[in-house]
């Protein structure tokens, strides 16, 4: 038997820290098919199937304004069925809540026709509740026989509650816990811009060996995506062959991310690596990293490092701008993530890592979020050149002032800034979104 001797408590306490880090990012960067607000819905279902028997009367699928809005115009893997109620449907017929973010891979044509029929039955029924903050999805699942209640809070695959009873009781209406709570990661504020990098120079790499599939995964969809017609990654292409834009790192990440998230986005089979709960988030900081990597013709080790801090960034941002809001986080918080990520992959120092995350929030914040759908591909395409110009930028030491409008000199008061505009700043700005997507005109609002 060994075991670990520690010099002194410091020590012991730093390994710890670091253990904790690396947990979260083991749980957090999976396999995700679909989108992952559809997918969260359909996970609830099949969770709530599992503690029921008899034969289904209806499915209730409450959810809050921003899964509504990402749910809304998405395509289902493997079918061409769209939103929350084919989610569901999907869900119930063929689930599997012990596959997380890949709950439905594998659906048969078989397990499509009965959920079309499950549609056309007109038991699923879906409700806004636009007064919910935060990630809130809430299933009630209806038999002959008895009923359960799932509650998925604050990230996708994060049930906080399932109860079941007969068709006699009722179910007590659920109370949140009080408090600003939109994120699992709130620990993660309690590291500094150092701890990050300690940790992605110091972690053994054979600890982190797993985001090497995240490249890979993430590459085979783009493959896909490039076979789109008229797909904007296949277009890009065209562009860079015709000599309208150079072939650079900066193209090949555009044209990598804005592929691949369109071939998720218009219902691929293939799973993507997803980061914080989002497949286009992980699109963004593995394959613009990737993109540069390859175009510089840099060692493995230093991409998988640089993967590790762009991750890692992205989640401390994460964790005040909430799992879902008014702002992309594919281009805001991945796109600063994987900024500061290129930096550290290209040798920069503190100072150009800085730089990067003031490029990135000082031009690219408040690029909205306007629900998931075929067209985020061309806001992938252009955060992707961004993300890797607003570095290559910094590397020149073309810098934003670090006190412009909402940039700040401090690590973290800089991203505190950028979550007050996302909450409360754009609240407001999230329900007009939805107001516009729910098909009321300017003139309408408010009559």
């Amino acid at each position: 038997m060994s075991c670990v001797i520690y010099h002194d408590m410091e020590e012991y306490q730093l390994e710890e820290r670091q253990e904790k880090l690396l947990a979260m990012l083991k749980k957090g960067i999976t396999p995700a098919t679909g989108c992952t607000e559809p997918i969260a819905v359909a996970y609830g279902v099949a969770s709530a199937r599992e503690q029921v028997k008899g034969n289904l009367v209806s499915i209730q699928v409450k959810v809050d304004s921003n899964i509504y809005k990402n749910g809304l115009m998405v395509t289902i893997p493997g079918t061409s069925e769209k939103g929350l109620i084919a989610a569901a449907a999907f869900g119930f017929i063929a689930g599997d809540a012990q596959k997380g973010l890949m709950v439905i891979e594998g659906i048969s044509e078989e397990d499509i026709k009965k959920a079309k029929n499950l549609i056309k039955q007109d038991r699923i029924k879906l409700d806004l509740q636009r007064e919910v903050a935060g990630l809130d999805i809430e299933i009630i699942l209806l038999t002959d026989r008895e009923k359960a209640r799932v509650k998925i809070l604050d990230n996708h695959l994060n049930i906080v509650n399932i109860e079941k009873t007969d068709l006699n009781n009722s179910f007590m209406p659920f109370k949140r816990k009080t408090g600003k709570s939109n994120h699992t990661n709130h620990f993660i504020q309690e590291y500094s811009l150092e701890d990050f990098l300690r940790f992605s120079n110091e972690i053994p790499l054979d600890k982190l060996i797993f985001l090497e599939e995240g490249i890979k995964m993430n590459l085979r969809i783009a493959q896909e995506g490039l076979t789109i017609q008229y797909g904007v990654g296949l277009k890009l292409e065209e562009l860079i062959k015709e000599g309208s834009m150079a072939d650079s790192s900066i193209s090949r990440a555009q044209v990598l991310c804005a592929a691949a998230s369109e071939a998720r986005m218009s219902g691929s089979r293939l799973p993507v690596m997803s980061t914080v709960g989002s497949g286009n988030h992980g699109i963004i900081v593995f394959l613009t990293n990737y993109a540069v990597a390859e175009k510089k013709n840099l060692p493995k080790e230093k991409l998988i490092r640089a993967l590790t801090f762009s991750n890692l960034i992205t989640y401390f941002i994460k964790s005040y701008t909430g799992t879902l809001s008014a702002m992309c986080g594919c281009g805001v918080a991945a796109g600063i993530g994987a900024s500061s990520g290129i930096v550290y992959l290209l040798g920069g120092k503190k100072k150009q890592i800085l730089g990067a995350l003031y490029n990135m929030v000082g031009s690219i914040s408040g690029m909205i979020c306007d629900g998931a759908k075929d067209g985020c591909a061309f806001k992938l395409a252009l955060a992707a050149g961004w993300t890797v110009q607003s570095a290559l930028l910094s590397m020149k030491d073309a810098i934003i002032h670090n006190t412009d409008g909402i940039v700040d000199p401090d690590f973290k008061q800089l991203f505190k800034n950028l979550g007050h505009v996302c909450d409360p700043g754009m609240i407001a700005t999230d329900q007009a979104i939805l107001d516009v997507m729910l098909g009321l005109t300017v003139s309408s609002i408010g009559e």
